[in-house]
């Protein structure tokens, strides 16, 4: 079939494009004088929409652009050969080389899915790339699909769906990179949950006086409060991770999946991350089902959220749940049996565990271990309560010993992180050890172990289940918890500031003051903007005004949303897409509502790439509009 679809007219062995735009342009170009496409524009803009749902660029320097169209009055194959390369997004991160662009008419025969299932077997062959990237006459290229074609495996897979070929092995750098991205926005819509409840909950307890939680009055309805904030969080946690994996459906799945798993089988925050990731691949997965038209509609408000709670929850309750309450349950055990050993061997075990996941299953169940035996073990409580409040202290101490080592954001969250600390709650640490595991976790583990072992030795003890200075009132030995805090804290930030590397490069970023206006109205803007970064504050609004001035300098007409703490602010409304040129995505997180954007360019890149390189975006723009022009 390839060959009936292909003729030495279309194909191009030196491509003169140096981008995506460039070459949907030129290979559309051959298309058109070969009067296989009525529209060049029209064909062009139905690659982009194509081009936006998922990136065509694959392994090994091969990219198979293509789209369905009304433009198109005859199915069509042509074929480029690029000798620098173009950036395509493949997942290996290589430049493509080698196009097959695939031109199908609107309605009619899939014939792009038949032409896509025969180019997966050719792509195989063992040389086949290879030697039509050296090929050098349109002859050559003939010659090789066809003897390709002749050598056809029988046993190779017939594709059935619309999408291209998946690579063999994606790039695991990518594949971090994308979980990463799905885990901070998860964590950045968590962390008000922890902040408000965890605060109210301390306060109520610190008022109370007695160590304890309130059990009357008003004072108990503030604890209840937070206690509510704290036991919604891991919900929070995973719906949102499913949220940015799969959009709206991914929401109640991940939730109540994650909901479940903390509260009928203890599985704590990492818990809730796990289901957060399994709801939104399996809703992911349900989407790619086609569903008859007249269900359509139901799909994203009905079938997929049902069909995803169903599966996720069933997962959670019938294959992975069960496990980890036995790890916790056996877990408890043998904290029961090292009771009667040496102090420092439990303490070192209590210490480490206690700070390991920052109120996570492990977290959870040695200070539960302590907890319950407060009454008749309070020196227990004596250096859990230390062990407790270590993570965040450190993470505090660190950024504040070393600032250099941090991002702004990063310093802001130390801030929080010291108060959070000094009343008990370990969560503070979680916006560090999410954004840098490798690091953080040993340290504060490290810095828990030497805390709790100090309270130990120092014989402090703690009447009140809890943690933190905010129990100072309840505790004998006061100075041995104090001086184990402070060793544990310094302990962490030690350890973590020899572990990380100076990042003043984005730290000490300045902004021209060059004098600018924002953009608020309708259709105005050439270029339209959106910024996000985790913690939804400094990235964010550095990136937006970054861009926003080097606009101003340039004469060009940009709007900026941001999507930051705060929610959408200057939100890029249908009229702004229709009038512009293309859009700069600059996140460090999955961005909102991405949908409106599939028929209009794409530029995306990192916060810090818009704010060290404004003028080489808006450059990029510009060079875009010149060749569609």
């Amino acid at each position: 079939m390839l060959t009936s679809l292909i003729d030495e007219g279309l194909i191009c062995l030196d491509i003169a494009a140096k981008d995506k735009q460039g070459l949907f342009v030129e290979l559309a170009a051959r298309l058109k004088s070969s009067g296989k496409i009525s529209n060049q524009d029209q064909f062009v803009r139905d690659l982009w929409a194509r081009e936006n749902l998922d990136s065509t660029g694959f392994e090994q320097g091969v990219a198979l652009p293509h789209a369905k169209s009304e433009a198109v009055i005859q199915p069509a194959i042509v074929i480029g050969i690029s000798q620098q390369g173009i950036d395509f997004g493949a997942e290996d991160g290589l430049p493509s080389k080698l196009f097959f662009m695939i031109a199908s008419p609107a309605g009619g025969a899939n014939h792009h899915i038949e032409v896509l299932a025969e180019l997966s077997t050719k792509l195989l062959e063992p040389g086949f790339i290879p030697q039509m990237q050296a090929a050098r006459s349109k002859a050559e290229v003939l010659s090789l699909l066809t003897s390709a074609q002749s050598g056809t495996r029988p046993q190779a897979k017939t594709q059935t769906s619309s999408q291209p070929p998946e690579p063999q092995a994606r790039g695991i750098k990518a594949q971090l990179g994308t979980l990463k991205q799905h885990l901070l926005f998860g964590t950045s819509h968590m962390i008000p949950f922890i902040v408000a409840g965890g605060v109210l909950l301390s306060l109520s307890v610190m008022m109370s006086g007695k160590g304890a939680v309130p059990e009357a009055g008003v004072l108990k309805d503030m604890a209840d409060m937070g206690i509510a904030g704290l036991t919604l969080f891991t919900a929070v946690l995973g719906g949102y991770i499913a949220y940015s994996m799969a959009d709206k459906p991914g929401l109640a799945p991940g939730m109540i999946g994650s909901w479940i798993a903390v509260q009928q089988f203890h599985t704590g925050f990492l818990g809730a991350i796990l289901v957060g990731f399994i709801a939104g691949l399996i809703v992911n997965q349900l989407k790619r089902i086609k569903l008859p038209d007249s269900m359509s509609s139901l799909g994203s408000i009905f079938i997929y959220p049902l069909i995803g709670t169903f599966l996720v929850c069933g997962i959670v309750m019938w294959v992975i749940g069960a496990p980890i309450a036995a790890m916790m349950e056996g877990m408890n055990h043998w904290l029961s049996s090292m009771a009667g050993s040496g102090k420092v061997m439990l303490g070192a075990i209590l210490g480490g565990m206690t700070a390991f996941d920052m109120g996570g299953p492990v977290n959870k169940v040695a200070t539960l271990f302590a907890q319950t035996q407060v009454n008749t073990q309070p020196w227990l409580m004596g250096g859990v309560g230390i062990a407790i409040c270590v993570p965040p202290l450190g993470m505090a101490l660190a950024t504040l010993l070393s600032p250099r080592r941090y991002k702004k954001e990063e310093r802001e969250a130390g801030k929080a992180a010291a108060i959070m600390g000094m009343i008990g709650i370990s969560e503070g640490a979680i916006p560090f050890a999410a954004a840098d595991p490798v690091r953080v976790i040993p340290a504060i583990v490290a810095g828990g172990i030497v805390g709790n072992i100090t309270g130990f030795m120092m014989h402090s003890i703690n009447h009140a289940p809890w943690g933190g200075w905010i129990v100072l009132p309840v505790v004998e030995g006061k100075m041995g918890y104090i001086l184990g805090t402070v060793l544990g804290a310094l302990t962490t930030a030690l350890i973590v500031n020899a572990l990380k590397k100076p990042v003043t490069e984005e730290d000490e970023v300045t902004v021209a003051n060059t004098d600018y206006q924002a953009i608020e109205a309708e259709g105005e803007a050439d270029v339209l903007a959106i910024t996000a970064c985790p913690s939804g504050v400094a990235h964010t609004f550095l990136a937006a005004k970054s861009l926003q001035k080097a606009a101003a300098k340039a004469g060009i007409k940009l709007k900026v949303e941001t999507q930051g703490a705060n929610g959408i602010i200057n939100r890029i409304t249908a009229k702004d897409v229709a009038n512009a040129r293309c859009v700069i995505l600059a996140h460090d997180v999955a961005i909102k509502n991405r949908e409106r954007f599939a028929n209009i360019e794409i530029i995306d890149v990192k916060t810090k790439d818009a704010i060290h390189n404004p003028d080489g975006l808006l450059a990029r723009t510009q060079a875009g509009s010149s060749k569609v022009a």
